[in-house]
């Protein structure tokens, strides 16, 4: 027993050097590990609080840069600070800003680069951070993505765009202070030597920047112009649009078709002229039996072309050319540009005018629209959520809110949209038909707007009621405002019916061309109390547009819209160099 403790004893003591050992390792391993990731921390605070002072300091830079690029000093200086590992640089080919004016009214339409130019960038870097000043503005980036800390020189109100653009160029590597000085400045717009002159009036300006910072510009184009940017993710390119506003964005006439080459036709014959004429929907139930005129007006920035015994209750404006042939009838004057050829029956004046102005596209505008309801929609609301198919299996009521369908198709069935409790919004993305007896029914006081988008067609139309009774119903009045079927340049609708139709569509249909767009629109042995605004209309046998006069003083876009309108456009490079010193 002795023997056996004594060995035990011993064993205890060998073994309790060991164990302190593995003990003592465990704390060191620990403590490293402690150690290692306090650094780690450390440094990341380090860089974290060396971005934030990087950031006044190109924000300093900014301020002092803009004085002397656009001319309010000669020459500044800043200090830079940074910690090990950080740097500051220059880069002379860092991003590139291109903007363009593409004048609509030509054909076909032309674009003219008005700049396209290197933005140039002073950079500091700290691991994965970056913070540039670059085209006058401050943008950071990180591992998070990229913001804008100081906006760069863009400015956009009241229809008019400012754009001072700073660029840079310099040494490649920034010591402890940076030298700015100006180089030179280049007049881009308005320029009257080169034919650039204030008010624009027609065209489209694609401001276009390419950067590694282009999300964060995107979010500032949008922010600053109430507009949608779009984006190009491979490329990292974002653009902005601002229209040009072109023609009436209200619905003056009965037909207007807003192409230079389009063309506004009636023709038919014996028993089922085309013809327009007018009623005013504002007096309430009974509305076209008791105001039926002659305001039944077409204006086109293109041909118009009256025959057989078609019959125009109203006047003809023209951009290009008049034919009234056969026993074609014009109630009104004729005012044409560029020829006339009166074989039918003017009752009022033919004299010849300067030309017509078509109206802008809308293609942005219903995108937009198409896009947001996509993405945020009423569909489930409904006790059965709202599909393109549950609207075609039977009667279906929707009440105020945004709907997005692949297509609107009824067949037999009756959609009712009350507007009672407030406006109604449904986008498509491919087509309408209202086959057989399918009907739409607007009740209450709101408004309805459908957007197409036009994806796809059924047959080669976005808009089609084919062969059937098929209509489009506003309460009891006729009230052509509370119905509006946008559609883009390349929209075309086809409402057409047989001897015994009773086809009927009550709203506007509003798809403007523009002056190189195809949108078309056929009527034929149908009636349409509202306004037609497309690219080429054609009014067949029997087919009749009644012009609501009670849309005068509507607009047909809405103010807070997409369309960015440009009016006056100042735009000048300002070249700045930045040295170390």
């Amino acid at each position: 027993m002795t023997g056996w403790r004594r060995r035990e004893g011993r064993q205890r003591a060998q073994s309790a050097p060991l164990g302190l050992l593995l003990a003592f390792s465990m704390v060191i391993v620990g403590s490293t590990l402690v150690v290692g990731l306090g650094a780690t921390a450390l440094t990341d605070t380090e860089a974290g609080l060396d971005v934030s002072r990087s950031e006044k300091v190109m924000t300093q830079l900014d301020s002092e840069a803009a004085m002397v690029a656009l001319g309010a000093s000669n020459g500044r200086q800043v200090s830079l600070s940074r910690v090990q590992g950080a740097r500051y640089r220059v880069d002379g080919g860092a991003g590139r800003m291109e903007i363009t004016i593409t004048n609509t009214s030509a054909d076909p339409a032309t674009t003219t680069t008005l700049l396209d130019v290197p933005l140039g960038a002073v950079v500091y870097e700290n691991e994965d951070r970056q913070v540039a000043y670059q085209g006058g503005g401050v943008w950071k980036q990180s591992r998070n993505g990229t913001v804008m800390v100081s906006p760069p020189e863009f400015y956009y109100r009241d229809a008019t765009l400012t754009l001072p653009l700073i660029t840079v160029s310099g040494d490649t590597t920034l010591s402890g202070r940076a030298s700015l000085t100006r180089d030179e400045t280049t007049q881009v717009y308005p320029d009257a030597s080169a034919d650039r002159t204030n008010p624009l009036e027609t065209g489209v300006v694609n401001v276009t920047v390419t950067s590694e910072y282009y999300r964060a510009w995107g979010r500032y184009f949008e922010e600053r112009t109430d507009g949608k940017a779009s984006y190009d993710h491979p490329n990292q390119r974002v653009t902005a649009t601002l229209t040009v506003p072109t023609g009436p964005r209200e619905v003056t006439s009965a037909v207007a078709a807003t192409a230079a080459g389009g063309e506004i036709r009636l023709s038919g014959n014996g028993g089922d002229p085309a013809r327009t004429d007018s009623y005013d929907s504002s007096v309430g139930t009974g509305a076209y039996a008791d105001t039926r005129g002659a305001f039944g007006t077409v204006t086109t920035a293109g041909d118009v072309v009256v025959t057989g015994n078609s019959e125009v209750n109203g006047s003809i404006r023209s951009g290009d050319r008049v034919e009234v042939k056969g026993s074609g009838r014009v109630n009104g004057s004729v005012e044409y540009t560029s020829s006339k050829k009166i074989q039918g029956t003017v009752e009022g004046s033919v004299s010849q005018i300067g030309g017509v102005d078509g109206a802008a596209p809308i293609d942005g505008f219903v995108q937009q629209q198409v896009d947001n309801a996509s993405a945020d929609n009423d569909n489930g609301d409904a006790g059965v959520p709202i599909t393109s198919d549950t609207l075609d299996s039977g009667d279906q009521t929707l009440t105020e809110g945004v709907y997005y369908l692949d297509r609107l198709t009824l067949d037999d069935d009756t959609l009712t949209l009350d507007t009672g409790s407030g406006d109604i919004v449904i986008a498509v993305r491919d087509y309408v038909e209202l086959k057989q007896d399918g009907r739409i029914e607007v009740i209450g006081d709101g408004e309805v707007r459908v957007f197409v988008q036009g994806k796809t067609t059924n047959g080669d139309a976005h808009f089609s009621i084919p062969n059937s009774g098929g209509v489009v119903d506003v309460a009891d009045n006729q009230n052509a405002s509370q119905f509006w079927l946008y559609g883009k340049s390349d929209f075309a609708a086809h409402i057409s019916g047989s001897s015994s139709s009773t086809i009927r569509y009550e709203g506007v249909i509003y798809a403007p061309a523009g002056i190189t767009g195809s949108s078309d629109v056929y009527i034929g042995k149908a009636h349409l109390y509202g306004g037609i605004v497309a690219g080429n209309v054609e009014l067949d046998n029997g087919g009749t547009v009644h012009y609501d006069q009670a849309l005068l003083g509507q607009r047909a876009i809405p103010p807070q819209t997409n369309i960015i309108r440009l009016t006056y456009l100042h735009i000048s490079e300002n070249k700045l160099n930045v040295t170390s010193g």
